[in-house]
């Protein structure tokens, strides 16, 4: 985006477009000593590092760099800076205004008003096609940037190569943060510990049942009781299972049902103190889950059921 070209220092003559954002600053409001009312005081607001690109066309709205006083914020810079046409709306306002080849760092003395913007353009050098840029400083509640990344261009091939650098950067952070918990949950986790019975309940929420025999009952598998546990951030269920049948079987996987809502309820996965169930054998087996998106002491119904897909074990009405 191409300025015109400027007549007076400061903020003489601007575009129509951004005469309302490059307004001259009263030196007196300065001399009765302004303040930034309303706003916390600069160590509590969140301190960040971003990107902006300057805006391509006089109908783009115009980026915005969030400043608080006594905090630098540093800009860098895609292309060298015409380092002495740095002009800045309210300059006495600012401790540190340092330009260097490729840099600015800017440092108010006092906070920008709520609401308040403040312009700030640079020039380019040697020639550029987008020569000048201009941007805003205004303050935030919560936040102040420290480190902004400014490219000429929206779509430049240096700030795409950022955003991919980005991304692959999220990626891998996701991907190992995915390989820690499939470690943690395989080398123990909360199934572990309910298996060992080191689990203490006064850690959890927990309910006890004991399961009814079925009439006409005619199951190889039967659930003789059950134990929820549920904590701020995992869920599981354990089942004593016995084995009346006369084949050998192994769980595979599990499904859990909302007994109101009809709500199921996603498994993590389903782990046994033994390899399979031996006929006339009985053990304990935890169905490790999602924490439940219900309200606790609402009851479910939790099936086991074997590799085909088919219900073995129906445990009904658990607390959970």
């Amino acid at each position: 985006m191409l300025f015109p070209t400027m007549e007076t220092s400061g903020f003489g003559r601007v575009n129509a477009g951004e005469s309302a954002l490059l307004r001259p600053v009263a030196i007196l409001t300065v001399l009765l000593g302004l303040t930034a009312s309303a706003q916390p005081p600069s160590g509590s607001r969140e301190r960040r590092a971003r990107r902006v690109a300057l805006s391509g066309a006089p109908s783009d709205p115009v980026p915005e760099l969030r400043v608080a006083a006594g905090v630098l914020t540093t800009l860098v810079f895609d292309a060298p800076l015409d380092r002495g046409s740095v002009e800045l709306e309210g300059r006495e306002r600012f401790r540190l205004v340092d330009a260097g080849d490729r840099s600015l760092v800017l440092e108010p003395a006092v906070d920008v008003e709520p609401g308040e913007r403040l312009g700030l353009r640079v020039r380019f050098a040697g020639g550029l096609t987008q020569e000048r840029g201009v941007l805003a400083l205004v303050s935030h509640a919560s936040e102040v940037d420290t480190r902004v990344e400014v490219f000429r261009q929206k779509d430049s091939v240096e700030l795409l190569h950022a955003e991919l650098a980005e991304m692959r950067a999220q990626v891998k952070a996701q991907a190992d943060e995915l390989h820690a918990l499939r470690a943690v949950r395989s080398s123990g986790g909360p199934a572990e510990l309910i298996l060992a019975g080191v689990l203490d309940h006064r850690w959890v929420r927990t309910s006890r049942i004991k399961v009814s025999k079925e009439k006409g009952h005619k199951r190889a598998l039967i659930g003789e009781s059950a134990t929820s546990f549920r904590a701020p951030t995992w869920a599981a269920i354990s089942v004593k299972v016995r084995n009346v049948g006369k084949k050998s079987w192994r769980p595979e996987t599990a499904r859990i049902v909302n007994s109101k809502s009809g709500i199921g309820l996603g498994v993590i996965s389903v782990r046994s103190g033994m390899p399979q169930f031996e006929p006339g054998g009985a053990g304990l087996l935890v169905v490790e889950t999602e924490v439940p998106s219900w309200e606790p002491g609402e009851t479910c119904s939790l099936e086991l059921l074997d590799g085909d897909g088919h219900s073995q074990v129906l445990v009904p009405e658990i607390a959970f």
